[in-house]
């Protein structure tokens, strides 16, 4: 049977009724444990190659698909929209997860949450005051700020919190794109700004094709509004988070920049590593630049 036909699929509602999917494989009752939270735009089936790297190395993986995303609920009418209605929506949604995981996983001997761009950023959150039970947190490329193509960072700010603040006085039950944003569309290899490896870009790519629910297209301004305030949050230095934390920063990241993950790193002091060179999706990056993260998941279990 092929690998990703013996990975487990749930659903849960969480605390406002949302339908949210949810996968896992279960090594065994006691085997260490990885918790992902995914990335904007990003499905579970898009970590088919990290879960099975994991099982092969004997650890057990779960991951969420975040509201909005994925095989989980959609938002809006227009299921290519990249919504949320508040940031916080996704943290309540990640609590509900997290208890549906105790149940399944109770014996795990370690347990590591890994998150991804704004995965990063809604694990990080998470975590605050809370020890969650996860021994470890590894953020890879986390959208702890966001670039904003030129435009001065407090310009993007008014015109993006102006557009939602528009929306949702004019057009309430209907949310509006931002600017140039539009349903999903493939972008050629030679035009992507997320990874070095054509291999593993048009698996990405294919499997978006062959399930097309899961496909996503540009944010509203709504979204980009939550996620302004949520990167300004996380970088803050407001929050408190009990386990050891270890940044993995893309050297040449065109998606987020580092002024909010050195921010992070140094009002919570985690450890920060840089791998020059690398764009934004360091676990579908080229081995060269994904090896350090991979390295460092697949230790959890020495």
């Amino acid at each position: 049977m092929p690998f990703w036909q013996q990975v487990n699929n749930r659903w849960l509602k969480s605390f406002d009724g949302i339908k949210l999917h949810w996968c896992f494989y279960k090594v065994s009752e006691h085997a260490p444990l990885v918790v992902i939270s995914p990335g904007r735009i990003e499905a579970a089936l898009k970590y088919q190659e990290v879960i099975w790297e994991l099982a092969q190395a004997g650890i057990s993986c779960a991951v969420l698909d975040h509201r909005g995303q994925g095989e989980s609920e959609r938002m809006t009418t227009n299921p290519h929209q990249g919504h949320v209605e508040k940031f916080s929506d996704f943290i309540g949604d990640f609590e509900v997860f997290n208890e549906a995981v105790s149940d399944v996983f109770p014996l795990a001997s370690r347990r590591c949450l890994l998150g991804h761009s704004m995965g990063g950023t809604i694990a990080a959150l998470y975590m605050h005051n809370r020890d969650g039970g996860y021994e470890e947190m590894l953020l890879s490329s986390p959208m702890f700020s966001i670039n904003t193509a030129g435009i001065p960072v407090s310009v993007a700010k008014s015109i993006i919190s102006a557009g939602a603040w528009l929306n949702k006085h004019l057009m309430p039950n209907r949310p509006w794109y931002f600017l140039g944003m539009k349903g999903y569309q493939p972008v050629e290899f030679n035009k992507n700004e997320l990874t070095h490896s054509k291999n593993r870009y048009r698996v990405f790519r294919e499997l978006y094709q062959l399930q097309p629910e899961v496909q996503l297209g540009g944010p509203t301004f709504n979204w980009l509004h939550e996620a302004l305030i949520a990167c300004d949050k996380a970088s803050s230095g407001s929050l408190s988070i009990a386990c050891p934390v270890t940044l993995f920063q893309a050297g040449s990241d065109s998606v987020v920049t580092a002024e909010g993950q050195d921010r992070f790193v140094m009002y919570n002091e985690a450890t920060k590593v840089i791998i020059e060179g690398a764009r934004h999706e360091l676990l579908m990056e080229s081995d060269r630049y994904r090896q350090p993260l991979m390295s460092k998941l697949l230790s959890i279990n020495e």
